[in-house]
């Protein structure tokens, strides 16, 4: 049974207002893994991906997510607000991972940003398509990658 939709951004570089993105620190650990748990809960337990909430990890777990983190560093995008953390995602390659913001700051353009921060990412490397996966019932995801231009490919 597949869980995913594959989608694709095809066009050029986005515009963008100034942000303030910072690259992964050691320090963002614990509030990204307190923002994933919390955004991606009802996701996780829809689809019965566990743990739940990724806080609850085993220390073997955690330790892999941190290294997981750490290899990916340069590639690895908070966007914040003063010292306030309002989102995250990762690119690796031409393809954006793990794409977060803090449910205070939902609906307020925050996710577009990210989003287009990392299209722009992937595409200043020379890819010519951005990628990414999004669960099939996450329909306010899906409809926000449409909007900045993401075309459905499949289904994985």
């Amino acid at each position: 049974m597949n869980h995913d939709t594959i989608m694709q951004y095809k066009g050029g570089k986005l515009d963008l207002p100034a942000m303030d993105i910072r690259n992964y620190r050691e320090e963002y650990f614990t509030p990204e893994l307190e923002l994933e748990s919390d955004i991606f809960y009802d996701l996780r337990v829809r689809h019965d991906i566990r743990p739940h909430r990724i806080v609850d990890s085993t220390a073997s777990e955690m330790r892999e997510i941190r290294e997981f983190f750490e290899a990916n560093k340069d590639t690895f995008y908070f966007l914040f607000e003063g010292n306030e953390l309002i989102g995250s995602a990762m690119v690796r390659r031409n393809e954006i991972h793990c794409l977060s913001v803090a449910r205070k700051f939902h609906r307020r353009g925050y996710g577009a940003m990210l989003t287009k921060y990392c299209v722009n990412s992937a595409l200043a490397k020379g890819y010519a398509c951005v990628e990414l996966r999004v669960l099939n019932d996450n329909a306010p995801a899906i409809s926000l990658y449409q909007k900045i231009g993401f075309e459905i490919i499949g289904e994985g």
